[in-house]
């Protein structure tokens, strides 16, 4: 079954990697000299921008349901490449540029005391444990959603849910950029007197997900704070049936992200407001201009 061809080749999720890569190479042209991995960095990008104008054309001219998977995949392996590339740009680009203070010192003013030095009152290994483990959850969650929508063959729903989750990524990592921030794990090691210790899985978790971060100066805005409340959002529009599980697994979540000394506090405020407006950039996007698009997946016509 074929879907109506649109005026561009591209999809909308083709346009917002393609304006996220548009950006990297601008801060990697401003670090070029500096940078040891300017030449692996620019040879990844090529290979980037040619795939999304490659699979958009090959998209363009295999308009049926069975590549979907193949367009999905592809889609996400690129968004990987690009975060990942990350790490090659971030410190290099911010030097020693970091914003822990002043953070820290607008939660002190509303609070009077650090709330990840205030937490550790109530730390214990048990609760240390699940907290980790339901971190952990966090990242299989916007996946989840993907899962499920794919499955259902909701394929412009998934199209909508994609292009917002990646706009949301994007902007926090353009932001970390200009606000760099490495979070009280580490500004505040010093007033953490308590230790987060667990009991079987903490050291695993903790070690593994620190491997998997770029860069520790990702704190402003807290990615998992506005994720969160986007594939909440999305949950509740387009798959209701796991809308009360992604809702209390966000509570639990966003308290895990003070607990376990990952976020400020002002960093979960300002990662929801981003969510918000991600969600309405999303939807406005997408409402006037879908339809100059092809769209990334062959929707079935009946």
């Amino acid at each position: 079954m074929k879907s109506i061809v649109k005026p561009f080749i591209v999809s909308l999720i083709d346009v917002v990697n393609l304006g996220f890569l548009c950006v990297l190479i601008g801060f990697l042209i401003v670090t070029y000299s500096d940078n040891p991995y300017s030449n692996v960095l620019m040879a990844l990008y090529l290979v980037i921008l040619l795939s999304i104008f490659g699979i958009a054309k090959y998209r363009y001219h295999h308009q049926t349901v069975k590549y979907n998977l193949f367009y999905l995949l592809s889609a996400v392996i690129l968004f990987i490449a690009m975060y990942e590339s990350i790490s090659g740009l971030l410190p290099i680009f911010v030097g020693n540029l970091r914003f822990d203070a002043m953070i820290d010192n607008l939660d002190k003013s509303v609070f009077g005391i650090s709330p990840t030095v205030w937490m550790q009152r109530i730390i214990f290994p048990s609760l240390t444990e699940v907290l980790y483990i339901l971190y952990f959850v966090y990242f299989f969650m916007p996946v989840l959603l993907v899962i499920l929508l794919y499955r259902n063959g909701e394929f412009k729903e998934l199209e909508i849910s994609l292009f917002t989750l990646f706009i949301n990524y994007y902007g926090a990592y353009i932001s970390y950029f200009y606000i760099p921030v490495e979070g009280p794990r580490y500004y505040l090691a010093h007033e953490h007197v308590v230790p987060l210790d667990g009991i079987f899985f903490f050291f695993s978790l903790r070690d593994f997900i620190n491997l998997c971060e770029p860069s520790t100066l990702d704190c402003f805005p807290s990615l998992h704070s506005s994720i969160l409340v986007v594939v909440t959002a999305l949950a509740y529009k387009f798959y209701p049936r796991i809308f009360k599980i992604y809702l209390v697994l966000s509570i639990v979540i966003i308290f895990s992200l003070v607990y376990l000394r990952y976020h400020y506090l002002l960093d979960i405020v300002f990662g929801a407001l981003w969510a918000g407006i991600s969600l309405y950039l999303a939807h406005r996007i997408f409402s006037l201009f879908s339809n100059r698009f092809n769209s990334h997946f062959v929707v079935p016509t009946l």
